[in-house]
């Protein structure tokens, strides 16, 4: 079938392991010092917040960039270091601390193993405030730290370093717009990308971009829109000293714009990067006639690690479209020659329910499309499908999805992530629900393999592992998906709030976190929606990890 697409958006287009153990002993390995929180004040940063429009819009060629064939799943994506590691490093760029900050976080450190892990977490704040702190995750536990209890501060970033190679960390983010948890990173790149982002009245877009090793690093951002390339030049050779976040306000860089896809360029060092978008639900028309034309609001609060590689083939585990939920599918090619993508929808139980031809997409190098998912022909209403993205001329490229929740469903969000380019037999979830009367927590898992998968979910948290979650083996077909009730599955225990997916085969990953109605019962003609929620993937743990597709 011939797709229609609704929005086309223009656009231009070693696993780390911290510092060595004498840049420790020296105490220049990282944000903080060991031993006792360190006192001294870092240098004054640049603040982003208040720079002038600076930019030039230049052509798609000026940013085009190659990548070279991925070496291993953990450049693509946050992956656990092994059970036999000594330790492993986590980098949480993207929070802010405190009860009246945009993004309140939260770090939450997960031991899905037999064994003790203990651990160091280092904070700094982007007007050069330090703090640590010890930190010790017995097995099989889950332990929450707010950073706002050890520095309080507009935004911070964290390293967190383990002894054992199984620690998970996750971090959520609490604002005035809604919640969000995504994982943390454990690797700093010199080339990121993040394909879409919003500048318009109803949104806040900030980078932060942290770096957590003891030498300077210089970067250079430019962000691609609908109507070109813009370079500010006070974000040209940024500094970024050692140890330092410096957070970038976009929505004063480019403004008014609907898609900002970002690049990053290390032209020294390497950097972490977290997107924290934000949308107030006034919507984004400026004018009368614009609002009639509004489709819908978007309320809610992002956060979203940026991606160090492109890759040819992106899963997103499950998707829907339903009044109120509004999809979309952006797909952003930094390179230089033309992405001919497939975007496959793969419908639940395709006997009763059909199948999809995939919607063709031309990506030109330097560019940027989009899929309305409520414009798309052919997808029918409450039944749920998972989405594949394909190069299939193999130029490498970069997709996420985003599905607004808006006043017409039970609760208001806005649930970004990238797809995974990566398959694994083990996903560890670290932050878990607050409890059946707040919030639901559903497993979406995808098999994009050739062969019948089964899946088993063990709920953790409390120094105990569960029976798996229940009455029924999960068996997955080849290019089946299922989205799975937490809650309703039984053999949960309180406190039990992380989860561990182990497969037969390789599969992917993803949970999502619903804010309940206030009300008891959602249904009740006075019921308000509930406001929040999350949509991340897992983090691969265990031998069994490869890039999708190979």
């Amino acid at each position: 079938m011939s797709p229609r697409f609704g929005r086309r958006e223009r656009a231009a287009s070693r696993t780390d392991t911290g510092p060595t153990r004498a840049e420790r002993r020296r105490g220049t390995g990282g944000p903080g010092r060991s031993g006792a929180a360190p006192s001294r004040r870092w240098p004054a940063l640049v603040l982003i917040a208040a720079l002038v429009v600076g930019g030039v819009v230049l052509g798609s060629d000026d940013v085009a960039v190659e990548d070279p064939p991925p070496a291993d799943p953990s450049t693509l994506l946050p992956i656990a270091a092994p059970d036999d590691a000594l330790g492993s490093v986590w980098f949480c760029a993207g929070q802010s601390a405190g009860d009246d900050t945009p993004a309140d976080g939260t770090l939450v450190i997960s031991n899905p193993s037999d064994e003790a892990a203990a651990g160091r977490i280092e904070l700094v704040s982007a007007e050069g405030e330090e703090a640590a702190d010890e930190v010790a995750v017995e097995p099989w536990t889950t332990t929450r730290v707010r950073v706002a209890d050890l520095l309080a501060g507009e935004w911070v970033a964290a390293r967190v370093e383990t002894t054992s190679g199984t620690v998970v960390v996750e971090h959520e983010v609490v604002g005035e717009a809604g919640r969000d948890v995504a994982p943390c990173q454990t690797r700093a790149a010199d080339r990121l990308y993040l394909p879409s982002g919003a500048t318009t009245r109803d949104a806040q877009l900030t980078l932060l971009v942290f770096n957590p090793y003891s030498d300077a690093a210089t970067v250079d951002l430019s962000f691609v829109t609908d109507d070109g390339v813009r370079r500010p030049r006070a974000l040209q050779g940024l500094p970024v000293p050692a140890g330092a976040v410096v957070p970038v306000d976009v929505s004063g860089v480019v403004t008014v714009r609907p898609l900002v896809a970002t690049i990053l360029t290390a032209r020294r060092g390497r950097v972490v990067v977290d997107r924290v978008q934000t949308f107030d639900g006034r919507g984004a028309a400026t004018t009368e006639e614009e609002a009639a034309e509004e489709p819908y609001r978007r309320e809610g609060l992002t956060v979203t690690p940026a991606v160090p590689r492109t890759a040819t083939d992106w899963v997103f585990p499950a998707g829907l479209r339903a009044p109120g939920i509004h999809e979309q599918i952006t797909v952003f090619n930094p390179g230089e020659e033309l992405a001919e993508v497939d975007v496959t929808l793969d419908l639940a139980d395709p006997q009763r329910n059909g199948t999809l031809d995939p919607f063709a997409l031309e990506v030109p190098g330097g560019e940027a499309r989009v899929l309305e998912v409520d414009e798309a022909e052919g997808v029918p209403e409450g039944v749920t499908h998972s989405v594949r993205v394909t190069s299939t001329n193999q130029v490498p490229v970069v997709a996420e999805r985003a599905l607004a929740v808006t006043g017409d469903a039970s609760y208001r969000a806005q649930l970004t992530s990238t797809g995974a380019p990566v398959v694994s037999e083990g996903w560890v979830f670290a932050a878990g629900w607050r409890g059946p009367d707040e919030e639901a927590q559903r497993i979406a898992l995808a098999n994009p393999g050739d062969e019948e998968v089964t899946v088993e979910l063990v709920a953790y948290g409390d120094g105990e592992r569960s029976d798996p979650l229940g009455d029924e083996p999960i068996t997955l077909a080849p290019g089946e998906h299922v989205e799975l009730d937490v809650g309703q599955l039984g053999g949960l225990e309180e406190g039990q709030t992380s989860l561990e997916v182990t497969a037969s085969a390789p599969i992917v990953a993803e949970r999502r976190l619903i804010s309940r109605s206030p009300s008891d019962d959602p249904d009740a003609d006075d019921a308000e929606p509930g406001v929040g929620g999350s949509a991340a993937l897992g983090v691969p743990v265990g031998p069994g990890t490869a890039a999708l597709g190979e």
